[in-house]
């Protein structure tokens, strides 16, 4: 996921002797205390309560009189996991530490457990003939028939950084007769970072996304709408056949880059549908310690589509069956060298 950031203008947290406070409304390590500031902090930090079309408010009448001062920590954990259920949102978790209890992590991400459909070792040792790694981000290598491979690590860095990484990959791949890019799993990282790559595989200026940050407590307190926009980079720009390969862990920045790729009619999706997190997310800390996480803004692809919570499907649906990954097969890959051959 994208790196964590903290929101000090709109929300001002202070911890004083195990007490919590939201605009001069006091919080104590209580089950109602923790309950009220959970609620409180997603009520005006939180920035999808309209793409989702939740209700805050009626979830606080629902749950509210669940909590008491008998309310065990157990309990209250269950309580606050089903809010976070409700949202659905792979930018979401509750952590609670200093406790047995687990942790609950929102969305796709959640529910699965380990990556099933793709296996980066396998795909080494049965697909590429030798392949190499850039400072940090990518691993790259040729294929047959001229189709070049590119599995980006992660969106961790910014504009300098992938670069340089990218002078690597568009010298190697300049004369390559179609690219396959593989964002498939691993985590997310800097949105800048995929609009530098996406930006060597364009010849016009394009936009491919807004997004708006949650910039107080009401509920549509948000900062002016942002445009993001890919433009040519680079000595040179490669324009052939591109074949981006996506997963249900393709999430965050990965999920940026894609919309950014989406804009350019040389790229084909293929794969599964993406995770459905897109927005930054902020972390806070409940009077008992618990630490917590949630998506403070709205981003949309160029047309005005969120995804959030949905994902981005495929232009072609192929998903891998674990049993014949194991053995060595990688339908998604090998559908997409059959559509470059």
């Amino acid at each position: 996921m994208k790196k964590i950031i903290f929101i000090i203008s709109a929300i001002t947290v202070l911890c004083i002797s195990c007490q919590k406070e939201i605009f001069q409304l006091r919080y104590t390590n209580t089950p109602t205390g923790n309950f009220e500031y959970f609620w409180h902090e997603f009520d005006q930090t939180y920035g999808l309560f309209q793409v989702k079309n939740i209700d805050w408010d009626a979830v606080y009448e629902e749950f509210r009189p669940q909590v008491n001062e008998q309310t065990t920590d157990a309990e209250l954990h269950a309580i606050l996991v089903r809010m976070l259920q409700l949202l659905d949102d792979g930018h979401t978790a509750l952590i609670p530490i200093n406790s047995d209890l687990p942790q609950y992590i929102g969305g796709p991400i959640g529910r699965i457990d380990t990556i099933q459909d793709f296996n980066l070792e396998l795909l080494k040792k049965h697909y590429l003939q030798d392949p190499r790694e850039t400072d940090f981000a990518m691993l790259y290598d040729y294929l047959a028939d001229s189709i070049g491979y590119i599995h980006i690590y992660g969106f961790a860095d910014g504009e300098k950084a992938f670069d340089q990484e990218m002078a690597t990959i568009m010298n190697t791949f300049k004369d390559a007769k179609g690219l396959i890019i593989d964002i498939r799993g691993g985590e997310g990282g800097e949105d800048i970072a995929g609009k530098t790559i996406a930006s060597y595989f364009t010849d016009s200026r394009q936009l491919y996304m807004t997004n708006q940050i949650k910039n107080g407590p009401g509920k549509n307190d948000f900062t002016d709408l942002t445009e993001w926009y890919i433009a040519p980079r680079g000595d040179f720009q490669y324009m052939g056949p591109i074949v981006l390969l996506t997963n249900r862990l393709t999430i965050s920045a990965r999920e940026t880059f894609q919309l950014a790729m989406m804009t350019l009619p040389q790229v084909t999706t293929l794969g599964d549908t993406t995770a459905g997190a897109f927005s930054n997310n902020a972390v806070g800390e409940l009077p008992n310690g618990w630490a917590f996480s949630l998506s403070i803004g709205d981003w949309r692809a160029a047309d005005g589509t969120s995804y959030e919570g949905k994902g981005i499907p495929p232009d072609i649906l192929v998903r891998n069956q674990r049993e014949a990954l194991l053995n060595g097969q990688d339908a998604v890959l090998e559908k997409a060298i059959g559509l470059l051959k």
